[in-house]
C-alpha cells in the first residue's frame, strides 16, 4: 500500500490496497489516520459490488440509511444511488445531470453524518467532476475579528427551503412530508470541533445553511457570502476528475463539496455509502 498527498493541504491518494477483501487491520489503522489527516482519500482502481462497499464502510462506522429512500439501492437499503439512468421512465439515481452546488452532506439532519464514500461504477468522458473544499484550513485564515463574529453562533440547515427554491430546476431533489419530519430545520454550530482531532472548521453548509439562529435569511447573507470567501480560495480546494473504478471518501466534519454537470446523454452510475459518528459525537459541537 501507498500513501501520497494530492494537495499540500486537502487530499491523499491510496493504492495498493483492493477493497474488494478484508483490509489488514494495519492497513486500516493508515488509511483512516490518512483519510482524518488528509480530509478526502482516493483509491483508484476499484472493482466493488455493494456489498465490498458496505464492508469498507463499516469498518469507519455505524452505516447510515439515508432520508432519501427512494433512492436506495434495491438490494442494499444501506446504499444510494447517484445516476442519471431511469428505469421504466423513472430516475433510479439522486442529482441526475446537473450541478450540485456547494454543500456539506446531511447537514440537515439532527445528527449529521460523518463519512460518504463513492464508488465510480460508470462514469462519463466529460464533466461531472466533484470540487472539495478545506474548512479546517480556511478557519485557520480567517482573521481573528471574523473568527469573533462567528464563534458560538449557530446556523440553521434547512433541507425543506432548499428543496422549495429547487423546486423548479432540481425536482428530483423533493422529499415526502414523512421525509421531511425526519430532516427537521437543524440548528448547528457555525464553527465545529472535530470530535476525533479537535481542529476546528467553518461549518456553512451554502445549500442548506438558511440563517444564523435568531436572525433571518436575509440579514444572515452578508456574513454568509463572508465565510464563503474564504471556504472557496483556490489553494484550498481539490477538484477531482473521475475515472471508473475510483473510490472517494471525504470527512464532512471539515469538508464541503459540490459537483460539475454533464452532458445528459452520457451515463454516470455511483454508488454511496455513508457512515456515523460514535453516538457521544453524533451531535456537532
Amino acid at each position: 500500500m501507498h500513501i501520497s498527498r494530492i494537495t499540500p493541504t486537502i487530499g491523499v491518494k491510496i493504492t495498493g490496497v483492493d477493497l474488494t477483501q478484508p483490509v489488514a487491520d494495519s492497513d486500516f489503522t493508515a488509511i483512516k489516520e490518512a483519510w482524518l489527516a488528509g480530509k478526502v482519500a482516493v483509491f483508484p482502481g476499484q472493482k466493488l459490488t455493494e456489498k465490498d462497499l458496505m464492508r469498507f464502510g463499516e469498518r469507519f462506522g455505524e452505516l447510515e440509511i439515508h432520508v432519501r429512500s427512494t433512492y436506495h439501492s434495491r438490494e442494499n437499503k444501506e446504499v444510494m444511488i447517484v445516476s442519471n439512468l431511469k428505469k421504466d421512465g423513472r430516475a433510479i439515481g439522486v442529482l441526475g445531470d446537473g450541478e450540485a452546488q456547494w454543500h456539506i452532506d446531511q447537514s440537515y439532519m439532527p445528527q449529521p453524518t460523518w463519512g460518504t464514500i463513492l464508488f465510480g461504477e460508470k462514469i462519463p468522458a466529460e464533466g461531472g467532476d466533484t470540487w472539495f473544499a478545506d474548512l479546517a484550513a480556511a478557519y485557520e485564515r480567517m482573521p481573528a475579528g471574523l473568527k469573533a463574529r462567528v464563534e458560538g453562533k449557530r446556523i440553521v440547515n434547512s433541507v425543506d427551503r432548499h428543496n422549495r427554491r429547487e423546486a423548479t430546476r432540481r425536482p428530483d431533489l423533493q422529499m415526502t412530508a414523512e421525509q421531511l419530519t425526519r430532516a427537521p430545520d437543524s440548528p448547528h454550530p457555525a464553527v465545529r470541533t472535530h470530535p476525533v482531532h479537535g481542529s476546528k472548521a467553518i461549518w456553512y453548509s451554502p445549500s442548506h445553511g438558511a440563517e444564523f439562529e435568531g436572525s433571518t435569511e436575509e440579514d444572515s447573507q452578508p456574513l454568509f457570502q463572508e465565510l464563503l470567501s474564504y471556504m472557496t480560495r483556490q489553494d484550498l480546494i481539490y477538484k477531482h476528475h473521475w475515472s471508473g473504478g475510483d473510490v472517494v471518501m471525504w470527512d464532512n466534519s471539515s469538508v464541503m463539496h459540490r459537483r460539475d454537470p454533464f452532458p445528459g446523454h452520457l451515463t454516470r452510475l455511483l454508488k454511496r455509502v455513508s457512515f456515523r459518528y460514535p453516538p457521544e459525537h453524533r451531535i456537532p459541537v
